[in-house]
C-alpha cells in the first residue's frame, strides 16, 4: 500500500502549543557552573537534577512535567539563577499552570533582563494564556520593539497576529455566554491528552483519543515525546461517564506502539471510522458490526491522499462529507495550512471531487475539527483565524436556504480560551455539547469537556407593582351600570421583632432600613429602644432588603421575603448582630453587577452608602472586600471577574471619602462557595460581595 503522510490529530495540535505558530527556543537555556553554584552541600545532587532535567526537556512536551519537577529541585538549591528560573516557567507554561509560569519568567527577567530573547515572548506568551490581555500586548510590543530589523521582520506578522488575538479577546471577555463547562472527570480524562470525542446518535456512548500509556510496551512519538494515540469509549450509566477501556486489539493492535484515533461512528452505529499510522503517515480506516463484532478495519481509499486529512464528518443521509486537509492542490488561491472541505455523492451515490470550502470558513490559518449540529444546518470547526482569541477557537456557521454558509461567529468566552479548544460536538437531544480543551479545570493537558447552555441569568427585578384587585367597568359608559369602583384597602404589612447580639441576646440600639429593591430606595426606617425591640410598616407584601446599623457592630444585610405574607397579618423577623471582631465577615446582599461585567448597577448605591456609614463610623477599621462567583466559566476568568468586582466596591467606598489604606480587595472565583454550584438558587447566592474584618 501506497505510504501516506497524514499527521495524527495530536500530533497536529502540538503544532499549535506555541500559539498561531510563534516558535521560541526549544533548547534549553545553558546553566553555567559557576553561576549556580552557591555552596559545597547540595551542589552535586542539585547539579544532577538540572542534568536530567535539561535530557528530558530535550526529548519534547511530553516530558515537560518531569523536566519541571527535577529544575524545581534544582531551584530548591539556588531559587535566583535567572536560567533556571526561565525553564521553569517555561515548563510550566507549556504544561499546566501558567499563573506559575508568570511567577518564574518574570523572576528570570528581573534576576537577569538579558536571560534569552525571547523573554518578552515567554512573558507575553503567560500573561495571554491566564486572559491578561493588556500586560500580553505589552510585552508583545517589547519584544519586537527589542529585536533588530532583520529579525523584527521575521516575526512582525506572527506577533501581530498575537496582538489581534488579545484584542478579540478582550471583546469576548467583555461578553460571556452563559453556560457552565464540566470535566468529564478522571473516568475518561488523564494526566495525559484526551480529545476527539465522538457521540453515539443515542448520546450513550463516548469514543475518544487518548496520548495515556497502555502497557510497559507503549511507545512514544518521537515528534514530541509523548505517548502515541489510543482509541478508548466510555458509555454513560446514571448521568454519569464509566471508566473509559480501550477498544478492542482488533480495532487497535494489540499494543499502542502506533497511532491509532476514532474520528467517526455512523448514526446506527455499525461503522467506525478509524485515523490508523505512525509518525510519518497514516490513513482513514472504516470498521463494520458483523453479529455484534467489529470487522477488521479496511482502508477508505477515495477518503485518503498523500496529504493530512485529520478529521472528518458525515451528514445526516451520509450524502455530504466534511473534511479537513491540508492538499495544497485544493487550496483555492492558497487558503491556510489546513482547511474545511466538502464532498458531494451524485445522483448515482458515488462522491464527487472534494472542493475546498471556501474563505467564508477557511482563513489563512488552520482549520481543524468539523462536525454537524443534528439538522445539518451548522457547521463547528476550530480555527486559528477569524476572531480567535489564541490558538484554535470554536466556531459555527450556519446553512442558508440557497445553500450557502454564513460567516462563521465565535462560540464565545468561556466556551473558547486562549489555548486551543477543539472537536467540538452536539450532545444529542440535550442543549449541550462535548468538546476538548486544554484549560485550568484540566487533569493535565487537553481533557474532554461537556458544555452546558444557560438561558439569561436573572438581573435585579424590575417593573410595577400588578393590580390584582376585583372591579369591572363596562366597555361603554351607560346610566344603567354603575361600575364597581376599586375600594381602598391597605396593603401595608406591619413589622416588628427584636435586634440582639448574636452572641449573648443583649439588646442592641440600632438603625433599621427597609430597602425596595425594584425601586432602589428606602422605603421605611425604624430605630430599637433600649430593650432591642422595633416596629415598622411597609406598603406592601413583597421582597425587601434589610439594612442594619449599629455601633460596634457589622453591617447587617439580608434580604426578608413578605411576598407570602397576608395584609392583616403581623410579621415578627427578629435578627442577630455580630460584633466587630478580626475575621468577621458580610455577605453583602444587596450589591448588583451588570451581567458578566464589574460595573455596578445603581440599584447597589444604597448598600454602598450604608458601608460608608459604618466606616465612617469605625474610623480605624480596615476590611477587605471579596468577589465571589459561580462554577460558571473557567477559574481563571472568574479570578479576574471576582477580583475586579471586588475593585469596584473598593474604588466606590474610596470615592465617598473611605481611606484606601483602610481598604483591600481579592477575587476568590469559585474557590469559596456557600450554596451548591448544582442549582441556579445555588449558583446565584454564590455570585456575591463579602467584606472581612482585618484590624479594628
Amino acid at each position: 500500500m501506497k505510504v501516506k503522510t497524514i499527521l495524527s490529530i495530536a500530533l497536529f495540535l502540538a503544532i499549535s502549543i506555541c500559539l498561531s505558530g510563534v516558535q521560541a527556543q526549544v533548547n534549553p537555556l545553558k546553566i553555567k557552573r559557576k553561576e549556580f553554584k552557591k555552596q559545597e552541600v547540595g551542589f552535586k545532587e542539585a547539579w544532577r537534577n538540572l542534568k536530567e532535567a535539561k535530557y528530558l526537556f530535550i526529548l519534547g512536551p511530553g516530558s515537560y512535567r518531569e523536566a519541571r519537577e527535577l529544575y524545581l529541585k534544582a531551584y530548591e538549591y539556588n531559587p535566583d539563577n535567572a536560567e533556571l528560573n526561565y525553564m521553569v516557567g517555561r515548563c510550566y507554561l507549556f504544561t499546566d499552570n501558567k499563573f506559575e509560569s508568570i511567577k518564574y519568567i518574570k523572576k528570570a527577567y528581573d534576576l537577569k533582563p538579558e536571560v534569552n530573547y525571547d523573554i518578552h515572548l515567554m512573558l507575553g506568551m503567560a500573561y495571554h494564556q491566564v486572559f491578561d490581555f493588556d500586560h500580553a500586548i505589552e510585552e508583545y510590543n517589547y519584544f519586537i520593539n527589542e529585536l533588530r530589523p532583520k529579525t523584527q521582520a521575521m516575526y512582525r506578522e506572527k506577533i501581530d497576529r498575537l496582538i489581534q488575538q488579545c484584542k478579540n479577546g478582550k471583546l469576548l471577555v467583555a461578553e460571556p455566554r452563559r453556560v457552565v463547562i464540566n470535566n468529564l472527570g478522571k473516568g475518561v480524562n488523564s494526566l495525559f491528552d484526551e480529545y476527539g470525542p465522538v457521540i453515539s446518535s443515542d448520546g450513550q456512548e463516548l469514543y475518544f483519543t487518548t496520548r495515556r500509556k497502555y502497557s510497559r510496551k507503549s511507545e512514544k512519538s518521537i515528534l514530541d515525546d509523548k505517548f502515541f494515540e489510543d482509541a478508548y469509549t466510555s458509555k454513560l450509566v446514571n448521568g454519569s461517564w464509566s471508566r473509559a477501556r480501550r477498544l478492542e486489539p482488533k480495532l487497535t493492535g494489540k499494543e499502542n506502539t502506533s497511532n491509532v484515533a476514532v474520528v467517526g461512528l455512523s448514526a446506527d452505529k455499525n461503522k467506525i471510522y478509524l485515523y490508523k499510522g505512525k509518525d510519518k503517515g497514516g490513513d482513514i480506516y472504516v470498521s463494520d458490526t458483523k453479529k455484534g463484532d467489529w470487522t477488521k478495519p479496511k482502508a477508505v481509499k477515495k477518503f485518503n491522499s498523500k496529504f493530512r486529512e485529520t478529521s472528518f464528518c458525515l451528514s445526516s443521509n451520509e450524502s455530504t462529507l466534511y473534511f479537513v486537509s491540508t492538499n495544497p492542490k485544493r487550496r483555492m488561491g492558497g487558503y491556510g495550512g489546513s482547511d474545511v472541505y466538502i464532498c458531494k455523492k451524485n445522483s448515482k451515490g458515488k462522491w464527487q471531487r472534494p472542493e475546498n470550502a471556501g474563505n467564508v470558513i477557511n482563513t489563512f490559518y488552520d482549520e481543524l475539527g468539523v462536525s454537524l449540529s443534528a439538522n445539518d444546518s451548522v457547521l463547528y470547526f476550530s480555527s486559528k483565524g477569524h476572531n480567535s482569541m489564541g490558538g484554535y477557537d470554536v466556531f459555527q456557521s450556519s446553512l442558508s436556504p440557497s445553500g450557502v454558509w454564513s460567516k462563521p461567529v465565535n462560540l464565545g468566552y468561556p466556551v473558547n480560551t486562549p489555548n486551543d479548544d477543539v472537536f467540538y460536538v452536539d450532545a444529542p437531544g440535550e442543549k449541550a455539547a462535548y468538546y476538548s480543551s486544554n484549560r485550568e479545570s484540566g487533569l493535565g493537558g487537553m481533557d474532554i469537556f461537556k458544555i452546558m447552555y444557560l438561558g439569561a441569568e436573572k438581573e435585579v427585578l424590575s417593573g410595577d407593582i400588578l393590580d390584582n384587585l376585583a372591579g369591572a367597568k363596562p366597555p361603554y359608559p351607560s346610566i344603567y351600570f354603575n361600575p364597581i369602583e376599586k375600594p381602598v384597602v391597605d396593603t401595608s404589612v406591619l413589622v416588628r421583632g427584636f435586634i440582639s447580639d448574636s452572641e449573648n441576646d443583649a439588646p442592641i440600639l440600632a438603625k433599621l432600613e427597609i430597602i425596595d429593591r425594584e425601586k432602589s430606595k428606602v422605603v421605611a426606617t425604624a430605630i430599637s429602644d433600649q430593650t432591642g425591640n422595633y416596629s415598622v410598616k411597609l406598603p406592601e407584601a413583597k421582597m425587601y432588603g434589610v439594612e442594619i446599623l449599629a455601633k460596634g457592630y457589622l453591617l447587617y444585610l439580608d434580604m426578608v421575603d413578605l411576598s407570602h405574607i397576608t395584609y392583616d397579618e403581623v410579621v415578627v423577623q427578629n435578627f442577630k448582630l455580630e460584633r466587630v471582631e478580626v475575621g468577621a465577615k458580610v455577605i453583602l446582599k444587596n450589591i448588583y453587577f451588570e451581567t458578566g461585567k464589574s460595573t455596578l448597577k445603581p440599584e447597589s448605591f444604597v448598600s454602598l452608602d450604608n458601608i460608608v456609614k459604618l466606616l465612617q463610623s469605625n474610623e480605624t477599621l480596615r476590611i477587605e472586600i471579596s468577589g465571589h462567583t459561580d462554577n460558571v466559566g473557567s477559574a481563571k476568568t472568574n479570578i479576574r471577574l471576582s477580583a475586579d468586582r471586588a475593585k469596584a466596591v473598593v474604588d466606590y467606598l474610596v470615592k465617598q471619602g473611605i481611606p484606601e489604606s483602610n481598604l483591600e480587595y481579592q477575587g476568590y472565583g469559585f474557590s469559596q462557595p456557600i450554596a451548591p454550584n448544582t442549582t441556579e438558587d445555588g449558583r446565584a447566592q454564590n455570585r456575591r460581595v463579602e467584606f472581612k474584618i482585618l484590624s479594628k
